[in-house]
């Protein structure tokens, strides 16, 4: 036989392979490799709504390592961890760039979209619901910081986190109020992280310190553009001299303006379980 005519049939038939095998044929990891970057929203509202092997390969735990929430509107932000525009080799997901809503849409859309009342929707049983999905494979949370204004909100999250998943290392919560009670459930749940940010949240240098001390395993501290504690604080730089990439730049102690709401003022926002 010609071995060039053989060879054209064989291209010809590895082609007509290749135009008809379909998305849903290919092998369930590739699939959730795939899925590693679609996100939080399209993993819960979308992809497994698709057919049979997409739901299938959504459940890999994989998928559920690096849970990365919306953020809300005013905090927009590229990357949840990145400290420089060099982010191509960072151990976290891009997810937030491709979807931008926001997170209080999420969650409301989430709830109509399985029809739950409104009224008895908990934020922190929300996120630890999803948390769950990772089969205890969760390595990364980003949630927004409004969830700081809920009572106990962190802290309930971070307790489901410390016993539900074992190699879980690192947590963002920019936006924030990062008080006492969030440092010390930090501490207490998860002392372990090598990941943290908080830039442009509210920490005061007291709970900075608890962090600084208590968490010895730090890579990447970011505090950036911070309220509560100054930049140039010679007891924080000393205790974040071990942590290789520690950020500060902009941070500063509270700077009082007429128009700040007296702390009486202020409404904590309470939740039902």
């Amino acid at each position: 036989k010609d071995p060039k005519s053989t060879m054209d049939k064989l291209l010809n038939l590895n082609s007509k392979r290749q135009r008809d095998r379909k998305w849903e044929d290919l092998d369930p990891d590739c699939l959730a490799n795939v899925f590693v970057k679609v996100g939080i929203e399209s993993l819960l509202l979308f992809v497994p709504f698709v057919c049979k092997s997409w739901y299938r390969a959504s459940q890999n735990p994989v998928c559920w390592e690096r849970l990365v929430f919306p953020d809300s509107e005013e905090e927009a932000t590229d990357d949840p961890w990145s400290l420089d525009d060099n982010v191509a080799n960072l151990p976290w997901t891009y997810a937030n760039r491709i979807e931008g809503q926001s997170f209080d849409y999420f969650v409301r859309r989430f709830a109509r979209e399985f029809q739950i009342d409104w009224s008895r929707f908990s934020i922190p049983s929300f996120i630890k619901m999803v948390i769950n999905r990772s089969g205890g494979n969760a390595k990364f949370l980003k949630i927004p910081g409004i969830c700081s204004h809920y009572v106990n909100a962190i802290e309930k999250i971070l307790e489901h986190i410390s016993k539900n998943c074992k190699g879980f290392v690192g947590l963002h919560v920019a936006y924030a109020t990062i008080g006492t009670s969030e440092a010390s459930a930090i501490v207490k749940f998860v002392p372990n992280l090598k990941y943290m940010c908080f830039r442009k949240s509210c920490l005061e240098k007291n709970d900075l310190v608890m962090l600084l001390k208590e968490c010895r395993e730090l890579v990447l501290l970011d505090v950036r553009e911070c309220e509560g504690f100054d930049e140039r604080d010679e007891e924080i730089l000393k205790l974040a001299s071990h942590i290789s990439k520690f950020r500060c730049k902009g941070s500063k102690t509270h700077v009082l303006r007429d128009d700040d709401l007296a702390v009486e003022d202020l409404e904590i926002i309470e939740i039902d379980e």
